[in-house]
């Protein structure tokens, strides 16, 4: 039962802060920044919140590792599957990313690992 109340509130909650992050994208200037207040920054803090109340504070603390892990990560897939795509096509460009992204992740979770 605990468990579906997790996810019933990480779910409600995590709706919450994304209506929060689109009322910011939309104030926002000029409109090309609004995709950095897309979904993603108000779930991670909604996940975050509620796994500090639910789990404590280490297992936020491991999970907000993995999210510091996964940002840069992130943006070199990004980086290297906008030109990936109009040289390699759609199917092989993120294939090329996906394998920078998961490198890049490992990397610096290493590099963070307690």
């Amino acid at each position: 039962m605990k468990t579906l109340l997790e996810i019933v509130l990480k779910a409600f909650i995590g709706g919450l802060f994304v209506v929060g992050f689109a009322l910011v994208a939309e104030a926002v200037q000029p409109k090309r920044f609004a995709g950095v207040f897309a979904a993603a920054p108000s779930v991670a803090l909604a996940g975050l919140s509620l796994t500090v109340l639910f789990k404590g504070n280490l297992d936020a603390a491991t999970a907000a590792r993995g999210m510091v892990a996964g940002a840069p990560a992130f943006t070199a897939y990004c980086l290297v599957d906008v030109p990936a795509l109009g040289r390699l096509g759609a199917v092989r460009g993120s294939a090329a990313a996906l394998v920078v992204w998961c490198a890049a992740a490992a990397a610096v979770a290493f590099a963070v690992a307690p």
